[in-house]
């Protein structure tokens, strides 16, 4: 709930206030893809500072300290730095997520261990819904002090960039009492990257993270624009900004158990199918208005769809990992998430100086295209993806009662030995996985 606030607060309005310290399109562009590059840097290296620092802790812990200062000199780019102040602020950006860089992966894998499998779908959704909760709260009060402080220049984003600050120490101080499972890693368990690059192509593993590789890179083909195309080309204030994502954040925390407890049932995989498919529709919602109304209900779907999208990819991926790997993993994964979604938005901003407007704006023109290929993605790689885990037939109709929040007939079936794993290993409780995994090296 603490690094909610940082959310709601603070990184939320980074594109608005590069907006209001006069960054162009092309600089939002590379406000999404440059700290994008330095983060997933971050990611690919998180394994090994855990073995330099002698725990997985250890990294959280330091590198959540460094993040937290780097709010410092992002409220001091417009004070103190009257030129450059866009490539400044993009600069520092890039150091913050570099350092986030190097918690995410770690604090997966940790988390990962310490959730029992059956229960992943319930508590991670659970804890989004209060750390979505305190984001929706601190964005909405955010939105509502810069709307007030708008004739101010800075001083608005200089506050709420202080109350980020100050809430990431808070968030600090509560990482300290993180619980770490102890274990010795070993080094055959732990895939180079010349090996995870060999299964892209060949297992389970691989196609699922060349799907995800992909959609973050076609999302962020139109994501840097919409904050531009909401205060520009909408001409929309602060507070109108704010309310419209802000219903994109209640739908998430409405939705996200909804999400867990069907995913629970029925396995991350036919979610996965479902939410691809939702969240392709997404940016197409934008092209029938720009009414506010309208576009109030566009944001509402948007967070219903992105909620199961978010938990259902990053839970598929810890059903299919083992403890001594997933740290690996998920720094891979992460690191190549990180650098698609930096390819997408500096190919964005390469692009939309060149595309044909759309109803007169080229920015819906990157919309059309961003949509059209999430869909695309989701019809060549899901069908090719397998469960990892064994679930029941549930028919359409109980799903979908499920996920409008009534409960499932029957328990959930995430017990026992998975059907298939992600990497060619066996996803067990980890008591016998080592005389299992010979008979499981085989790609799927």
């Amino acid at each position: 709930m603490a690094y909610g606030v940082v959310q709601g607060a603070g990184e939320h309005f980074t594109p608005a206030y590069a907006v209001a310290l006069g960054a162009s399109n092309a600089h939002l562009a590379f406000l999404s893809s440059i700290p994008t590059f330095l983060g997933a840097l971050g990611q690919s290296s998180a394994a090994q500072l855990a073995g330099l620092l002698g725990s997985r802790k250890r990294v959280v812990i330091v590198f959540a300290a460094l993040q937290a200062l780097m709010w410092l000199p992002i409220v001091s780019v417009a004070y103190l730095f009257p030129d450059h102040r866009p490539e400044l602020l993009i600069a520092f950006l890039a150091l913050y997520s570099l350092f986030g860089g190097f918690i995410s992966p770690t604090w997966g894998s940790i988390m990962a261990e310490a959730v029992p499998e059956q229960r992943r779908g319930h508590y991670f959704s659970l804890r989004s819904r209060w750390s979505t909760l305190a984001n929706t709260v601190a964005f909405l009060l955010a939105g509502g002090l810069l709307f007030l402080l708008s004739d101010k220049g800075p001083l608005g984003f200089a506050l709420i960039f202080a109350v980020a600050f100050v809430f990431r120490m808070v968030s600090l101080g509560l990482l300290t009492t993180l619980f770490e499972l102890r274990h010795e890693a070993k080094g055959d368990e732990a895939p180079s990257l010349r090996v995870f690059l060999s299964q892209l192509p060949r297992t389970n593993l691989g196609r699922t993270f060349m799907y995800l590789f992909g959609v973050n890179f076609v999302v962020n083909l139109a994501g840097p624009f919409f904050a531009p195309y909401m205060l520009r080309d909408l001409k929309m204030d602060y507070l109108t900004y704010t309310v419209l994502d802000m219903l994109s954040i209640v739908a998430t925390m409405w939705a996200v158990t909804h999400w867990g407890a069907a995913a629970d049932r029925v396995g991350n995989r036919k979610m996965l199918a479902v939410t691809g498919i939702l969240i392709g529709l997404v940016p197409l919602a934008w092209l029938v208005s720009g009414n506010v109304f309208y576009l109030a209900v566009a944001e509402l779907f948007t967070g219903f769809a992105w909620a199961g999208f978010n938990l259902v990819s990053t839970n598929f991926i810890y059903d299919g990992t083992s403890p001594h790997n997933r740290t690996a993993y998920l720094a891979y994964y992460s690191a190549g998430a990180s650098i698609a979604s930096g390819l997408g938005a500096l190919a964005g901003g390469l692009l939309i100086p060149y595309v044909p407007a759309f109803l007169g704006s080229a920015i819906l023109t990157m919309f059309v295209l961003s949509g059209a290929l999430r869909l695309l993605m989701a019809l060549a790689f899901v069908p090719r993806i397998q469960e990892v885990r064994r679930v029941r037939q549930t028919p359409a109709t109980e799903l979908f009662h499920i996920l409008l929040g009534g409960r499932s007939m029957h328990q959930p079936a995430s017990h026992g030995r998975a059907l298939h794993n992600l990497h060619s290993h066996g996803e067990s409780d980890g008591s016998d996985d080592a005389s299992r995994r010979k008979d499981d090296t085989a790609p799927t």
